[in-house]
């Protein structure tokens, strides 16, 4: 007699790998450059009329309609229209070009503008790591920037960068400027500390940093900076001054010392992917 077949039931089934990373319905990424018009620190005189372009990528998994904008978010309001909406329809992993139509105040001296997109539900989001950073505007307004009243956009090219952002940095965080999120004090590349009653940032971690002064470096500018593991102090003096850092993983970055308070600092940071 043949012996029927017979299947063991242990016989272990074979697991197929059907985990995959889900994208968020909304979020965005910083463009290749993100300026295409007005970068960081472009001087301006006062009352002088632009136009500021972003290039934002559709990082998430849902399409922007047209009834997605780019809204004000905070800081200086250099445009009459604090909402504008999409230009077109942008699917997922395509990149659009978005253009806002804004006045230097008549003030002088440094602003800054910070914006986000919002959905159709009028819920607003970001770029950086965590989907929730703004992107911004800075310039700077001069009495002797030339007497031109429009600047007409320019395409500028610019480093690749890996991560962009702003942060609130308090005595005691840590920020880890490879991914643009706060970890555990002294385990990040950037910490906030008290040294004798003053507030000091502290390179951690292996990483870098260097006081580079108040002009805007550019990667080739950080390269020549002199940068080391010693304390910098900060002051309301300091408000603006540019410091050029290597990571702990070896890669360079720019960051802007933007407030100075009791409990803390804000920083705009520019981390660059090719060392």
């Amino acid at each position: 007699m043949t012996p029927p077949d017979v299947v063991a039931a242990n016989t272990p089934v074979p697991l197929t790998d059907t985990a995959t990373a889900v994208l968020p319905c909304d979020a965005a990424a910083a463009g290749h450059p993100i300026d295409v018009t007005i970068p960081d620190d472009t001087v301006l005189p006062p009352g002088a009329s632009f136009t500021k372009v972003w290039r934002l990528v559709n990082a998430g998994s849902c399409a922007w309609t047209r009834d997605y904008a780019v809204v004000w978010f905070s800081g200086d309001q250099l445009s009459s229209s604090l909402v504008q909406n999409l230009p077109h329809e942008v699917q997922s992993g395509q990149s659009v070009d978005i253009s806002v139509d804004m006045i230097a105040p008549e003030e002088t001296g440094v602003r800054q503008s910070y914006w986000k997109l919002r959905n159709a539900d009028s819920e607003l989001f970001g770029i950086g790591p965590a989907g929730d950073a703004p992107f911004w505007v800075r310039i700077i307004v001069e009495d002797t920037a030339a007497p031109a009243s429009t600047v007409t956009p320019t395409s500028t090219a610019t480093s690749v960068s890996l991560l962009q952002g702003s942060v609130d940095l308090l005595v005691g965080e840590s920020l880890d400027l490879d991914s643009g999120e706060k970890v555990e004090a002294d385990l990040g590349d950037l910490s906030l500390e008290q040294d004798g009653g003053q507030l000091a940032m502290k390179p951690a971690a292996g990483a870098l940093l260097g006081l580079a002064g108040f002009d805007s470096p550019s990667q080739a500018n950080c390269r020549q900076t002199a940068q080391g593991t010693e304390l910098q102090m900060v002051t309301d003096a300091q408000i603006g001054a540019y410091y050029c850092y290597q990571t702990d993983l070896g890669l360079p970055g720019v960051a802007r010392l933007m407030s100075v308070s009791l409990e803390g600092i804000r920083l705009d940071y520019l981390t660059w992917a090719i060392p």
